[in-house]
């Protein structure tokens, strides 16, 4: 039998669409491993934060359970499924910084490849194919999420594969998919309901939603049934039915300054949002597009309320990337069926490699910056675990690295970590740092730590003579001095407590 090429009239449609799908197939696996290779290019930046689920990882490996200091039973996490993939790698010697950026890249490319999968419509022409997973995969601020420690980019594709189940109608629509995602990430069950939202939006227009309201309810079984062992799980090992997090974090609508969160996003990824938003209207006849408009804007909405996050990469907006991608490529298709089709593609593929390389230029820049402290932080923790005894009690904000690396009970004063911190009442909630708000340092010194590690000027080249901060306590001056030590050419500037005999 002789073989047919793409030319020949004699090539059967079937055979025409397996070679069509083969060499995107290529395409968008390479675009992945691009965005991977630019993922390497950045080197060891593992996030602050992502060091807290190294050490509730750590205790757990060592037999003291899921807690972040031996014996304090407080949730001090957002990731369950991260941090027992974390450790499994601490149990089999792993070391969870090359792991977890391994682990973030692996995930990165099932986002670029499940976005194709979520993308890949019969109606759209190859280049509305494969320009969803080039915009995901051109997106610098997502590659430095995926390699900074955090479950970003795996709850990314939990929700991108669970939303593809859900809109193509596969027996379970998606449940399990997100039974993960709410396993990572306690937003799993937002999206959840607001896809489903979106798809009785769309059964009601069909008049099937009667239909629609009972796939719905069935799917949602697994998911239900996890959210009520998980919160039975936490309510006998933590005493909460939330994680400490969500009360170290709220407290107050945020959204001024989730407004500008959203709009920052915007405003650094003009192609996205002008092809998505254009997208969207331009395909409102399609089965898809109801759910997925719906989806995003409740999403967005929810990200607005709670006023963001404090980091420059976008990382409440990423898990809905995919489908703002996905949306794009009505306008691709619309370009592609333009007269003007091959000027219009030539400008878009400019287009998106400039939003690119100035996004990759700003990531570079962040990369540094959080490779320095990186290094810096595990200097310092390495000094306190080789210079203090045992049971030295350090205070700190940033309470991931150093604690991390000295091995040393931790008092977190931002309190991920600690359940009277995080309850405190905070006036101004809502307008400081997301995520860094709350604050006791009356309770904190009352705990009598031997150390406290100031955020500014921790690890400088000079040595400073710290100042107190006007929020601490009077006697704070009676009880800490000052010092600083030199370590590498640099100084440790920190406050340690002093033994007095009038000490009450």
């Amino acid at each position: 039998m002789s073989m047919s090429h793409p030319e020949n009239p004699g090539q059967t449609a079937c055979e025409t669409g397996q070679q069509t799908a083969v060499s995107n197939g290529t395409i968008v696996t390479l675009t992945a491993a691009v965005a991977v290779a630019i993922g390497l290019s950045f080197g060891a930046v593992t996030q602050d934060d992502a060091f807290i689920s190294f050490r509730y990882a750590e205790n757990l490996v060592a037999g003291h359970g899921l807690v972040f200091n031996p014996g304090e039973w407080v949730e001090g996490y957002t990731n369950l499924l991260w941090t027992l993939l974390i450790a499994g790698v601490l149990a089999l010697g792993g070391d969870p910084v090359i792991a977890t950026t391994i682990m973030g890249l692996l995930c990165l490319m099932g986002v670029v490849v499940a976005t194709w999968r979520l993308g890949n419509e019969d109606w759209l022409g190859r280049a509305a194919i494969i320009g969803a997973p080039i915009l995901i995969a051109a997106d610098a601020q997502l590659i430095l999420e995926s390699v900074e420690g955090l479950e970003t980019a795996l709850f990314a594709l939990l929700v991108t594969l669970g939303t593809r189940s859900a809109l193509i109608g596969q027996r379970r629509g998606g449940g399990l998919w997100f039974v993960l995602a709410c396993l990572t990430r306690p937003e799993g069950v937002l999206i959840w309901g607001m896809l489903q939202s979106g798809l009785l939006v769309r059964a009601w227009r069909s008049k099937q939603l009667a239909t629609q309201a009972a796939r719905a309810l069935k799917q949602s079984i697994p998911i239900i049934l996890c959210l009520i062992a998980l919160t039975v799980w936490r309510l006998h090992t933590y005493g909460d039915p939330l994680p400490n997090t969500f009360y170290a974090k709220t407290g107050g609508l945020a959204i001024p300054r989730g407004l500008t969160y959203l709009w920052t996003h915007i405003s650094s990824h003009p192609v996205l949002w002008s092809l998505a938003t254009t997208g969207a209207w331009l395909s409102r006849a399609q089965k898809r597009t109801i759910p997925l408009v719906v989806t995003v804007v409740l999403y967005l909405s929810y990200v607005v309320v709670v006023g963001g996050d404090f980091k420059p990469t976008g990382r409440f907006i990423i898990p809905v990337l995919p489908l703002l991608a996905v949306l794009a490529q009505g306008a691709i298709a619309a370009i592609t069926a333009s007269k003007y089709r091959a000027a219009l593609l030539i400008l878009l593929g400019i287009s998106i490699a400039w939003t690119g390389v100035s996004r990759l230029e700003d990531a570079q820049g962040h990369a540094q910056e959080r490779h320095a402290n990186l290094v810096a932080r595990k200097l310092v923790g390495d000094w306190i675990a080789a210079n203090t005894p045992a049971d030295t009690v350090i205070a700190i904000h940033s309470a991931g690295v150093i604690p991390y690396y000295s091995n040393r009970r931790t008092i977190d004063m931002w309190g991920l970590t600690n359940r009277t911190i995080a309850r405190t009442e905070v006036t101004t909630m809502g307008s400081g740092m997301a995520g860094h708000e709350k604050t006791n340092p009356a309770y904190v010194f009352s705990l009598k730590p031997d150390l406290y590690l100031p955020e500014h000027r921790v690890f400088t080249l000079k040595a400073w003579d710290l100042e107190i901060a006007s929020s601490f306590p009077e006697e704070f001056v009676d009880h800490y001095q000052s010092r600083s030590i030199q370590i590498d050419g640099r100084f440790l500037n920190l406050w340690v407590r002093t033994s007095k005999p009038n000490e009450p």
